[in-house]
């Protein structure tokens, strides 16, 4: 498409006021054509000045159709056209046809007041018209209008109809778009967190030992340490991948039966973490006990980071209703924002699988606790 083709097709879609640029073109083109034959059934006339001066007007308004982003001009002009036809009147004429496409270009592209309002000083020119005898059969001509603006206005509720589906869309991605952050964001939040936590405990640790002299302590720390860096960027790369490719075939996730195993990390870490576990985590379905383990994972980091004193419990009841309890105890000043990516994103997890999560604070403890009510676990294991 050469530079002046693609202006011309901007200057129409302009025109068009958000139309698909075919319906400006046929409108235009039908105006023309409506001008000419009313010009033509006039040239037998002697001589035909109205029907001249008529033309001269309805050529401006075509002008002015292409350079005028409004249909108000162009309307006005074609109704003062068609005025000056009907001064020269003929048999079955033409010329009002000007008023009935204006009537639907006008209820198309301007308000329902505005587009009634054009409409019907084109019915009243017809009407003056017939009780002049310059117009026979003059109420067809204003069946014809009404019928022009109801057109245009159907076509405008289309249109309106079809931008408010587009922006609902929009929304909807928008939102979709908003939860999958949110969701990568917690994943990484938990792997990242976990890890550092642990690693940092792990170092201590060995720093501590080659301190006391204990070097194969130290050296098995350490050796904790990198396998859970190297663990943790393993994690982060499978999530990189899967974001940036449309194979969603899962890598292991954890499930509630691995949260011994978390919690056998912290221990070797040197957190004094005990664990009650009542009933079978192999019962409990897949996407909570992902939850429940990323629940853990996100409270003994807690523990790590902002408790007084390294020691927690963590009791899991795999019943009718499933519950996590972590609790740990604290010096009364430890505050956890709740609006982060850490209670917020247990909170969002639990939420997602119709469970909630709580968390409260006392003079000596804190405790987290996930409650996944029976009936929403019985219909996700289903699922």
């Amino acid at each position: 498409m050469s530079g002046l083709d693609a202006k011309l097709l901007r200057r129409i879609e302009m025109v068009g006021g958000g139309y698909p640029p075919l319906y400006p073109v046929v409108m235009f083109i039908s105006l023309v054509a409506v001008t000419v034959i009313a010009v033509v059934q006039r040239l037998p006339l002697e001589p035909p000045f109205w029907a001249l001066l008529g033309a001269t007007v309805g050529a401006v308004s075509l002008v002015v159709d292409l350079v005028t982003l409004s249909s108000i001009p162009c309307a006005v002009f074609a109704m003062l056209a068609t005025a000056l036809f009907l001064g020269d009147p003929v048999p079955i004429d033409f010329a009002p046809m000007l008023l009935v496409l204006n009537a639907a270009i006008a209820s198309a592209m301007e308000s329902l007041r505005l587009g009634l309002a054009l409409s019907g000083v084109s019915v009243a020119l017809v009407v003056v018209a017939g009780q002049l005898d310059h117009l026979d059969a003059w109420p067809a001509y204003v069946l014809a209008i009404s019928i022009g603006w109801l057109v245009g206005y159907m076509v405008l509720s289309q249109k309106r109809l079809a931008e408010n589906e587009v922006g609902a869309q929009r929304a909807r991605a928008d939102r979709a778009a908003g939860d999958e952050r949110r969701r990568i964001a917690r994943e990484v939040h938990d792997v990242i967190a976990h890890s550092l936590s642990i690693t940092v405990l792990n170092v201590t640790g060995a720093r501590r030992a080659l301190e006391e002299g204990a070097t194969d302590e130290a050296m098995e720390a350490l050796a904790d340490a990198e396998r859970l860096g190297r663990q943790a960027m393993t994690e982060i790369r499978y999530i990189v991948k899967v974001l940036g490719s449309d194979d969603e075939s899962a890598a292991p996730t954890p499930d509630a039966a691995d949260i011994d195993k978390l919690v056998a990390e912290y221990r070797k870490a040197g957190i004094d973490v005990s664990l009650d576990v009542t009933g079978d985590p192999d019962t409990i379905p897949g996407a909570i006990g992902s939850a429940l383990y990323r629940i853990t994972q996100e409270s003994l980091a807690n523990v790590v980071k902002h408790a007084g004193w390294p020691s927690a419990s963590v009791e899991l009841i795999a019943g009718s209703d499933i519950v996590l309890r972590v609790e740990n105890p604290c010096d009364g000043k430890m505050r956890i924002k709740d609006g982060g990516s850490g209670i917020g994103g247990m909170k969002q997890r639990a939420q997602l699988l119709g469970g909630f999560v709580d968390t409260v604070v006392t003079s000596d403890t804190w405790v987290v606790t996930a409650v996944f009510p029976a009936e929403h676990a019985t219909t996700k294991a289903v699922g």
